[in-house]
């Protein structure tokens, strides 16, 4: 979370020769990452096994971990994009063909939901950023298929009544694909993690792009900026230090310094309709 504020004002500072940023990563534990402006009302039990934070965007609760692979889109703010929504539909477009391109077919984006569906259900989500000087898109994909009952363990997950039909999150969870799953072989998270991110970087960038590590001084410069938001309990409980207009024109659906809401559902099904989560929700057909 640092380093993804780091990028942000590395790529808003004019004076570097920096154009964009892409990054992908992946959390070696299991991580619960709330949203910018969630209640922690939604969290049940965690223990050694788990991590709590919070991120930047808006949204809600999602466990992330060693079978998902992250990435991060960070870009000036130079007119390329007119609104957040363009900015959405570009990269959602392009990460929808990496997949494809990969051999997972019925690959569909999702921009009202902000999803990446195959088959219908949500494969990937992302969330916005919308700075004065740079913007970020982030999300994740998932590689291998979570353990839903330990999801189940540590948050609430929300149920929807559909006619008179009752469909759960939990159901929806189990029901998620993953790119293992769909390339039908047995293969492992870190071989994953390389398969895809380089299909994204190709598709993003043509293959025109230049490899940076992340060095000493910008550890340091991201180790500062986690003493002072992202390692606080204060961060992850109560989003405090918010941030100000000085920063960020817009955290979609969310107000900077307003309440924590309270009573979420899972964050990859959030804005999703009813009749489409109820086809999320149905038990997989054999």
């Amino acid at each position: 979370m640092a380093l993804e504020e780091f990028l942000i004002r590395r790529i808003a500072d004019q004076k570097l020769n920096d154009v964009a940023a892409i990054r992908f990563y992946s959390f070696p534990q299991d991580s619960i990452v709330l949203g910018y402006a969630q209640d922690t009302d939604v969290i049940k039990y965690l223990d050694s096994t788990v991590r709590l934070t919070r991120r930047i965007t808006g949204g809600s609760h999602v466990q992330t971990g060693p079978n998902v692979i992250s990435y991060s889109f960070v870009v000036p703010r130079d007119g390329s994009f007119k609104t957040y929504e363009d900015m959405r539909t570009f990269y959602a477009d392009h990460v929808a063909n990496a997949l494809n391109g990969i051999g997972l077919d019925d690959v569909n984006v999702d921009n009202k939901a902000s999803i990446i569906k195959v088959d219908g259900r949500p494969i990937a989500g992302h969330a916005m950023w919308w700075g004065i000087k740079s913007a970020l898109l982030h999300g994740l994909i998932t590689l291998t298929p979570y353990d839903v009952d330990k999801i189940a363990d540590r948050v609430m997950l929300q149920q929807r009544k559909v006619g008179s039909q009752v469909y759960t999150e939990y159901s929806a969870i189990k029901n998620l694909p993953s790119v293992s799953d769909h390339l039908k072989a047995e293969l492992d998270n870190r071989y994953l993690r390389e398969l895809v991110g380089n299909a994204i970087l190709r598709e993003v960038t043509g293959n025109k792009y230049e490899r940076k590590i992340v060095d000493d001084v910008i550890i340091q410069e991201s180790i500062e900026l986690f003493k002072q938001r992202y390692g606080k309990p204060l961060w992850i409980n109560e989003h405090e230090p918010t941030f100000t207009e000085q920063e960020v024109e817009a955290i979609p659906g969310e107000e900077l310094r307003g309440p924590l809401k309270k009573n979420l559902g899972y964050c990859l099904f959030i804005q999703v309709p009813d009749d489409d989560f109820k086809k999320m929700a149905q038990p997989t057909e054999v």
